[in-house]
């Protein structure tokens, strides 16, 4: 018997759903995706595409109905469920499993089924990736209240990194410190990696524990990872999605000695720092 998965992606100014069907020893199957952009410079505006045919593209949505991810996903939702040339989502009973991508999984090396505990612990990692964890739970708890019938399941996008060798991954500070707090190399856009890993060996006809490649993520937030035998050895991001590149809301690595000559921008991390 097949089952409806949602696999969701909530940015920091877009949600994006895709939906597929899948059964037992057989690959998922795409049947449609939704995407609402421009949370954050209204009017949102929706793409559906539904078994490969564009719906409906940069339709305009009401201005003020949709002012975050939660209320995106629930627009979707409500779309599929009401589109009578989708029958497979008639009703949210339908929907099986729900996939959210989560940037930061802290010391998770693999996918979670979300219980109260993985939910809870995920909000403690918020502040390392604000612009995504964020969003991504705020969908996680409105799908545990809305399709109570539906596992959800959190994908991380860290997680592909887990491999990094400790000799890399570990900063030069106290280790004491640094292992009490988790302070260490974690790296992102892992779901894009481990894609790209699995394509490359496709293309060269060589099985993924063969690949040695560099790649690199490049958009509004740019990463480059080491890819050996298969598994992340390397990548530029570190603690947090700020290291490495820079990207369009991130400085990349800047020397700590920057702040140093300009004490004013001391003031901009240290609020009680008066400058002599």
């Amino acid at each position: 018997m097949s089952k409806i998965i949602l696999s969701i992606n909530a940015g920091s100014s877009s949600v994006k759903i895709s939906i597929f069907t899948a059964s037992k020893n057989h690959s998922p199957t795409q049947l449609a995706e939704c995407q609402i952009s421009g949370l954050t410079s209204p009017p949102a505006t929706l793409k559906y595409t539904r078994s490969g045919t564009l719906i409906t593209h940069d339709q305009k949505l009401e201005d003020g109905k949709i002012s975050d991810q939660k209320d995106a996903f629930q627009y979707i939702l409500t779309l599929l469920i009401n589109d009578p040339d989708f029958p497979q989502i008639s009703k949210v009973e339908d929907i099986a499993i729900a996939s959210h991508r989560v940037v930061h999984g802290g010391d998770y090396k693999k996918s979670k089924i979300i219980t109260n505990g993985t939910y809870h612990h995920l909000e403690t990692l918020t502040d390392l990736a604000p612009l995504h964890n964020a969003s991504a739970l705020s969908i996680i708890s409105h799908c545990i209240s809305a399709l109570p019938s539906t596992r959800n399941i959190a994908v991380f996008d860290s997680e592909f990194h887990a491999s990094i060798p400790a000799h890399i991954s570990t900063y030069p500070i106290n280790q004491e410190i640094a292992k009490k707090n988790g302070l260490r190399k974690y790296g992102f856009h892992g779901i894009s990696y481990a894609f790209i890993t699995r394509s490359v060996a496709e293309f060269l006809g060589k099985k993924e524990e063969e690949t040695n490649i560099i790649a690199l993520h490049l958009g509004s937030g740019a990463s480059a990872c080491a890819v050996k035998k298969g598994k992340s050895w390397d990548t530029s991001m570190g603690l947090t999605p700020l290291a490495g590149l820079p990207g369009a809301t991130r400085s990349g690595s800047l020397d700590p000695r920057y702040v140093f000559p300009f004490p004013f921008l001391l003031t901009l991390f240290l609020p009680t720092y008066h400058p002599p």
